[in-house]
């Protein structure tokens, strides 16, 4: 009885939509989001400039803490649930995907464009994001979690937090990125 209960608990359900109709509000969703999107950005850029907040440390920690808000939740939940390779994959898959595809992508649309946008990150950005991979990388590895692995994260994304605060790029790295916004 137990076997028949989980096999009709795994099969699929009906399909609400058709694809018309859901590739029509994945557009449309989309496009809300982006319009949405827009306007969060500007309302913390406007903030940071009010309370002295540097670039670096907006674009690479408060922008993508509040527009991943639902998917950090996602993890968050499953891994309340104890479907770790789950949240993990929403978590590691979400970096990859920004770092392997956005990232480029990005780099040929502006230059599509005629705006200056490289993959050419300085020393500091550089050593951070190897490092954070490396550290990221061997506590995923073994399939299993503790408390002291997660203390471990979180006191390193604060480490990299602060460092991007108070980051300032050298005399001729500032200088050379205005004079090609000129």
């Amino acid at each position: 009885e137990e076997e028949e209960e989980e096999e009709e608990e795994e099969e699929e359900e009906e399909a609400v939509l058709g694809v018309a109709g859901s590739v029509f509000w994945l557009a449309v969703i989309t496009v809300v989001i982006s319009i949405l999107s827009e306007y969060m950005v500007d309302s913390l850029e406007a903030a940071a400039v009010g309370w002295g907040v540097p670039d670096l440390f907006l674009g690479t920690i408060i922008i993508p803490i509040v527009g991943n808000a639902a998917e950090h939740a996602a993890a968050i939940i499953f891994a309340v649930k104890n479907k770790m390779e789950l949240a993990l994959g929403i978590a590691v898959g979400s970096s990859i995907q920004i770092g392997v595809f956005c990232v480029p992508l990005l780099c040929v649309f502006a230059w599509s464009i005629d705006i200056e946008l490289s993959l050419n990150f300085g020393l500091f950005e550089c050593l951070t994001y190897l490092i954070t991979a490396l550290i990221v990388g061997a506590i995923i590895t073994s399939g299993q979690s503790n408390w002291l692995q997660g203390v471990v994260l979180i006191t390193g994304y604060a480490f990299v937090s602060a460092a991007f605060f108070v980051h300032a790029d050298p005399p001729e790295l500032a200088s050379h990125a205005e004079h090609h916004h000129e």
